[in-house]
């Protein structure tokens, strides 16, 4: 496979996990499953179990996404929606 299609496919891969989380996330709460004080906890156990990878390239994307939901997360206000872009 040639270069610029592998990393589109994972490219596309990290945004559709990316947006499945989100969704999941909101979804959660709204339904009043997941309080917003308990987020974090999921973050924290999401970046828990990166620890245990082997640490290539892919873990430490997948940790800046996280860490990068968390942030946008902690940073929103009431109504806010910001959009986390994955990182180059």
């Amino acid at each position: 496979m040639e270069k610029s299609r592998k990393e589109d496919e994972e490219r596309a891969l990290a945004l559709a996990a990316l947006a499945l989380l989100k969704g999941l996330i909101e979804a959660l709460e709204r339904k009043g499953l997941l309080e917003a004080s308990e987020v974090q906890g999921v973050f924290d156990g999401a970046l828990t179990s990166l620890e245990f990878r082997a640490q290539e390239p892919a873990v430490g994307l997948a940790r800046r996404i996280i860490e990068g939901i968390a942030v946008s997360r902690a940073a929103q206000g009431p109504g806010d929606d910001p959009a986390p872009r994955i990182p180059d």
